[in-house]
């Protein structure tokens, strides 16, 4: 009876830290859910408030995407920006598969992924644009469920919206920025963390001649 006392005994701290590290995690992961769902809120408030500055009946498909000898017409286009809650945005991205609408910010600022989705790099002009977000179920945590042929459409302040079509998707290393970055023929491109942070999941995107009609919220 006293080695089993002393057994007990000395197992409780083990028993006290295994306690706290459960209850810690679960802090973490329902602070991890606050987040998700205040990233939600303020996307949604933020898309509800530009759709304001593009009435729905101004919007109109951009011209077919431009070839490379065509480059040169566009390439002193850049995209509008409107100021909410002191914050820019160029615009909208909408994903239909993921029943998703999210107000696009710039610039890239990483703690302004906390609110919506940021421009990273290039534009729909160009055909070069790279939008990142964080893995909140509420902005890019779901792109992974997205398929070759999905469509997406980004729309601009001015009205003018772009379509795409998913590409494939593809998993690179958070230090690959210039294969982020690869001229080949992705016309956009999203990324976010993967759910352990260790990559970075990538979906790349072709621009689509035959658009189809956009709305927005």
């Amino acid at each position: 009876m006293g080695k089993l006392k002393q057994f007990a005994l000395g197992g409780m701290p083990l028993l006290i830290l295994g306690a706290a590290l459960f209850l810690s995690g679960l802090g973490l992961t329902e602070q991890n859910l606050q987040e998700d769902r205040q990233a939600g809120v303020a996307a949604q408030k933020t898309v509800e408030a530009l759709v304001e500055y593009v009435p729905e009946r101004k919007l109109h498909p951009a011209p077919s995407p431009v070839t490379e000898e065509e480059i040169v017409v566009t390439e002193n286009r850049v995209l509008s920006v409107q100021t909410i809650d002191g914050r820019d945005y160029v615009g909208i991205l909408k994903i239909p598969a993921l029943s998703l609408e999210l107000p696009v910010q710039t610039p890239y600022v990483y703690e302004s992924l906390k609110i919506s989705p940021c421009l990273f790099a290039g534009d729909p002009y160009h055909n070069n644009m790279v939008i990142c977000a964080h893995n909140y179920r509420t902005h890019f945590g779901r792109v992974k469920n997205l398929e070759p042929g999905d469509s997406l459409f980004f729309v601009a302040m001015d009205g003018e919206y772009f379509q795409y079509k998913v590409l494939e998707l593809e998993i690179l290393d958070p230090l690959a920025e210039a294969e982020m970055l690869e001229p080949r023929s992705w016309d956009l491109t999203l990324f976010t963390c993967t759910i352990d942070g260790e990559y970075r999941l990538t979906v790349r995107c072709e621009r689509v001649v035959q658009v189809k009609e956009a709305t927005l919220t």
